[in-house]
């Protein structure tokens, strides 16, 4: 998230405005006899406002990165017998609607991706290099996201996205060639 004043105090008033709005529309459909004064309506638009836009981001970037650099430690996959771990790193994989933050694992065996404790799917998702029949790097947006695409014999598709998809795209083509 942006974090120069000018973007923030331009966002705490939008909130603001939008926040007020919502209330006001909420008591003016409603059942009510009684709707609330203009100043509280505006007093608690403020309110939300900047602590939607100031006290939040700042609130998440102080703690969440204790959490989720905690976290991602502990993701360890279950690995077969004389199987070694080659690289890892942070990754989404997308699973109907969702998309499921866990770490990318490339195995001398295999593709894996394990969840993180966060996700309503959590597991293990294993792609054996025997099974891969193809493998691209595909643009979703014009801002340059990318995800990373395999595809399997049995018909099966995943989605990733990971840091440096091309990487990623070119190690795992060189052990499915090697299969």
């Amino acid at each position: 998230m942006r974090t120069d004043w000018k973007y923030r105090l331009v966002l705490a008033f939008q909130m603001g405005v939008l926040y007020t709005l919502a209330i006001w529309a909420m008591d003016y459909f409603s059942e009510a006899q009684e709707m609330d004064s203009l100043q509280s309506l505006l007093f608690r638009g403020l309110f939300f406002g900047i602590t939607f836009s100031l006290v939040f981001p700042y609130l998440f970037n102080g703690l969440a990165g204790k959490v989720f650099a905690k976290m991602g430690t502990n993701i360890n996959p279950m690995l077969e017998v004389m199987e070694k771990i080659e690289k890892e790193a942070p990754a989404t994989l997308f699973k109907r609607l969702e998309g499921v933050g866990g770490k990318l694992f490339l195995t001398n065996k295999r593709v894996i991706f394990k969840s993180h404790q966060l996700n309503i799917q959590r597991g293990q998702t294993d792609i054996d290099f025997t099974s891969i029949i193809g493998i691209e790097k595909r643009m979703v947006n014009k801002w340059g996201n990318a995800r990373l695409v395999i595809r399997t014999k049995a018909g099966k598709e995943y989605q990733l996205v990971v840091y440096e998809p091309e990487l990623w795209k070119k190690e795992i083509y060189e052990r499915i060639t090697l299969q």
